[in-house]
């Protein structure tokens, strides 16, 4: 149903604007507020026992909220930190999504305005006899120029309700920004420590493949003497060729790693060997951990405030499928000139006339609000569904906290009885092979003394790396990494460039402004 005004009737259209400015005040579908979630009031260091070692930790402190890695006193780590944040592609396609998400957020501001058009045409139509001589020929020109609008006014809050999911939608690309900007630093130290590991694996068996090599040299000496017999010599060569035999596995893991490492930093695979493959620093454990409070993790976080925006964006939804339900308002008009002339001699143009209107529809639906009441169900169902996934991710958020200061804590128990044990193991081996040397007992005995030897070296440097990745993981999960602001990302200068060049992005691309600026929903603490 439309009724249509004169265009001149200023009092009427002054009346239906102001009417339909005062009624686009109300909005439908639940105001956001910050799912509630579970959290401990504190968290549960292992206390110093038997099989636990004492983590030192300060609670009334944060962690350095950007160059936590700065701990492990390694320059290399920190150098190779600092090249896979201007580097990695992974972060930078995130960083596009937040440019993707602050235009979209662009288009759906644009709902709330008026949609206005300009069009013309012309047409020339030609009249006339044969063209002989005395038989005239006529041209018939016809041009208007129109400007046309039409606006739906937001009566119940449809696309205001549209902008808030847009708007959350946008601050959750920001903190999925961060959150991977946090997950590439642990993965860059995770992998490094890796690396670190692989080569210390591959020294204890380079070592111990030293030392069974001089066992097998002894012990074919003593063969060709004729002090011993063929299975000493035997044993003594399955040894060696054993120890030997692994150290090919450990320099594929290496190699792995260091390509790992290298995609990590942007670049292809043999860039790390020939950039750091010389570097022989090594990383050591932080003296203590500042580890706050677990509520901390609600602002320290940038993936459980991804969670909560998510969730913001679902509850817009609701009402964006609720307004839907009511009736809709809209007004449109148009204006413009209108010409018809015939081309004499003179060939002068003049307009006409001009024309206007402007009108007011509404439209409500009647046959199909089952419809429309499932998609409220849906949306509705999807919101709760973004409540539960975030207060999953409160909850395991600290038990990742949990878990990383229980591996501190039990590694570097480990590591101190394994230290005992490698020099327990140094002294059973060297004395096994001494008295093997003096005929006190056979080969066998040497045997198992190197084995054990090698046994719980590598099990020593195994627990030293489950130490160095325990507080990694304890720095990711308490949300090291991020100081907490919304900065929008740095794009590389050439990328810019690029962009800049193949569409008009103004200076979107270039701008620092602080995205939570420009949300009026954001959500409350």
């Amino acid at each position: 149903m439309s009724t249509n005004f004169n265009c001149f009737c200023k009092p009427a259209l002054k009346s239906l604007v102001l009417t339909a400015l005062i009624l686009s005040g109300c909005m439908v579908g639940p105001d956001f507020s910050r799912p509630q979630a579970k959290l401990s009031s504190e968290w549960q260091a292992e206390k110093p026992g038997e099989f636990t070692a004492a983590v030192e930790v300060v609670r009334n402190a944060q962690i350095n909220p950007v160059r936590w890695w700065e701990g492990f006193n390694d320059p290399t780590l920190n150098r190779l930190l600092e090249i896979a944040a201007k580097q990695n592609l992974t972060l930078q396609v995130a960083a596009l999504r937040v440019y993707e998400t602050r235009a979209q957020l662009g288009v759906s501001q644009g709902t709330l305005l008026p949609n206005v058009n300009l069009g013309g045409q012309a047409e020339i139509t030609r009249d006339g006899g044969s063209g002989r001589e005395g038989i005239s020929i006529e041209n018939t020109k016809t041009r208007n120029v129109l400007i046309d609008a039409s606006w739906e006014i937001d009566f119940w809050g449809k696309f205001r309700r549209g902008i808030e999911s847009s708007q959350a939608t946008y601050l959750g690309a920001v903190t999925a920004y961060y959150a991977a900007d946090v997950s590439l630093a642990s993965n860059v130290a995770n992998t490094y420590i890796n690396i670190r590991n692989n080569e210390s694996l591959i020294q204890v068996a380079l070592t111990n493949l030293a030392l069974q090599a001089e066992s097998l040299r002894i012990a074919k000496a003593r063969y060709d003497a004729g002090a011993t017999s063929l299975l000493d010599l035997s044993q003594a060569q399955s040894q060696y060729e054993q120890t030997k035999s692994e150290i090919p596995g450990l320099i594929s893991s290496l190699r792995q790693a260091q390509n790992s490492m290298s995609v990590l930093l942007g670049q292809p695979p043999p860039y790390y060997v020939l950039e750091f493959g010389q570097s022989l620093t090594q990383p050591s454990p932080p003296k203590s951990l500042a580890v706050g409070i677990p509520q901390d993790l609600l602002r320290r976080r940038p993936d459980v405030l991804q969670a909560e925006y998510a969730a913001a964006s679902r509850s817009a939804l609701i009402g964006v499928s609720e307004a839907a339900l009511y009736p809709s308002f809209s007004l449109s008009g148009y204006f413009g000139f209108q010409s018809g002339s015939i081309d004499t001699s003179d060939g002068t143009f003049t307009w006409s006339g001009s024309n206007s209107s402007i009108g007011g529809s509404f439209l409500f639906p009647v046959f199909y609000r089952g419809t429309l009441v499932q998609q409220v169900r849906v949306q509705d169902a999807i919101f709760q569904q973004s409540i539960l996934n975030y207060q999953n991710v409160v909850l395991n958020a600290q038990r990742e906290v949990q878990d990383a200061l229980s591996v501190i804590s039990t590694s570097q128990s480990a590591s101190t009885d394994l230290a005992r044990a490698v020099s327990a193991a140094k002294q059973a081996a060297s004395l096994a092979l001494e008295r093997y040397i003096s005929g006190q007992n056979d080969y066998n005995t040497v045997i198992v003394a190197q084995q054990a030897l090698q046994r719980v070296q590598n099990a020593s440097v195994q627990s030293q790396t489950s130490t160095l990745l325990g507080y990694v993981a304890a720095f990711k999960s308490l949300g090291g990494g991020w100081s907490g602001d919304m900065t929008l990302p740095v794009l590389p200068a050439e990328m810019v460039a690029t962009m800049t060049q193949r569409t008009d992005w103004g200076d979107a691309l270039s701008s620092n402004s602080n995205p939570r600026m420009v949300s009026t929903s954001e959500p409350k603490p």
